[in-house]
């Protein structure tokens, strides 16, 4: 295992100055937490606008020979009109709206990383969720960045080290936060967002990425 606190320090030191960010993990990986990035007023409008102005999508997988629902909703945006392809789906990219392209100037101004692609998940109420997995995609080459910005009701991110069976972190994510994953985190660490049966309002992640092309 190896400690990359100094990696994390690193990284916070070039992210927006108007945002304390918090070291969640340090092994194997880096994941810093920014609790305060969007000011409730720009939260709420962004919840607002994502809920109205974007056209979602039910995706569904094969499961023991039967079609089910994936327990969440969907939208995939790329400047560089790359697909994106995971648990055997693939995500045709969708006009962006220009809330979104706004959203993503500033998020790539004020984390100094230039992101292409966004993958937007809308967890309608508690009863959906994503399970155990790894951002790590072909798509996404083997440096894995991403920006995992949240608005709308607070969840619960549960991490664990895929070597190391007592190395977990949980961590309840806020309206307007920002999680920052930065690598090798992807190579050691998963990652789910778990069922909580008595959350009744939406929450939207805009995880922030960026494609390679595939030759």
């Amino acid at each position: 295992m190896v400690n990359d606190e100094k990696n994390c320090l690193a990284s916070s030191t070039v992210l927006d100055a108007h945002s304390t960010s918090i070291s969640i993990i340090h092994e194997d990986g880096c994941v810093l937490y920014l609790p305060n990035f969007l000011p409730r007023a720009s939260s709420d409008l962004l919840l607002e606008r994502s809920l109205k102005d974007i056209l979602w999508d039910q995706d569904k997988i094969k499961l023991f020979g039967r079609w089910i629902s994936v327990p969440r909703l969907s939208a995939w945006f790329s400047i560089t009109d790359a697909t994106y392809e995971y648990s055997g789906l693939v995500h045709q990219p969708k006009p962006m709206p220009p809330f979104v392209q706004e959203l993503l100037s500033d998020v790539n101004l004020r984390t100094k990383v230039e992101f292409n692609s966004i993958l937007v998940n809308l967890y309608q109420d508690g009863t959906h969720s994503i399970g155990w997995h790894a951002d790590d995609e072909k798509e996404l080459g083997p440096e894995v960045t991403i920006a995992s910005l949240s608005v709308g009701s607070e969840r619960i991110i549960r991490f664990r080290h895929r070597h190391i069976a007592n190395l977990r972190k949980a961590l309840p994510v806020a309206h307007g936060s920002l999680l920052m994953m930065y690598p090798p985190l992807q190579n050691y660490w998963l990652h789910e967002v778990p069922k909580r049966k008595n959350i009744k309002l939406p929450r939207v992640n805009f995880s922030f990425r960026v494609v390679t092309p595939q030759l």
